[in-house]
């Protein structure tokens, strides 16, 4: 308690930080509990403190409105099809950035679906893709491995904001976003 508290005031840190640094410090005082360091686990009664996170998603009103806006820059009109492609599949960054033509195939109703293994759980992902994602996919595709040229999380992210102030949008757009979207 005393260190969650050290963490909360001095160190300033958001509760959903502490319960990952606890969570993590809690594991290596079970391993001295096993190994017959420490005699008992002082964590035993302890129990972290729930964190309700807001999901920022998008509006279909506001989706529709960053759907209509026609960007004059290649770069912000190129973020805004990534996003909205996240958007109509729920793809996240990583998958979205390695998607290849050989993860498209027709499904079991003669439509196109995106079939890919999740690099973070290593799940397979089974995703229909709909009208609005197709259109994205004919855009972009080419004959480079890859169906979307490269972009680092971090660039996509800050162009996401400068595409929100330009649209109108007042939420943090990133590329989760797009994903509960």
């Amino acid at each position: 308690e005393e260190f969650e508290y050290y963490l909360k005031v001095k160190k300033n840190l958001k509760q959903i930080t502490i319960n990952k640094k606890l969570q993590r410090f809690r594991k290596s005082i079970r391993a001295a509990v096993s190994e017959g360091y420490l005699d008992k686990d002082p964590f035993m009664l302890y129990k972290a403190k729930k964190v309700i996170l807001e999901v920022v998603f998008l509006s279909p009103e506001e989706l529709k409105k960053l759907e209509e806006h026609n960007f004059s820059q290649f770069r912000l009109g190129f973020i805004k099809d990534l996003f909205i492609f996240s958007c109509y599949t729920g793809l996240p960054y990583r998958e979205l950035m390695n998607l290849e033509e050989k993860h498209i195939s027709k499904g079991f109703d003669d439509n196109l679906w995106i079939r890919m293994k999740r690099e973070k759980t290593s799940k397979e992902l089974s995703i229909p893709l709909l009208p609005k994602a197709l259109e994205i996919l004919e855009k972009y595709s080419n004959e480079t491995a890859n169906i979307f040229p490269r972009i680092s999380n971090q660039k996509y992210n800050s162009y996401l904001k400068e595409i929100a102030d330009i649209v109108g949008i007042d939420k943090r757009l990133t590329t989760h976003t797009a994903r509960k979207t």
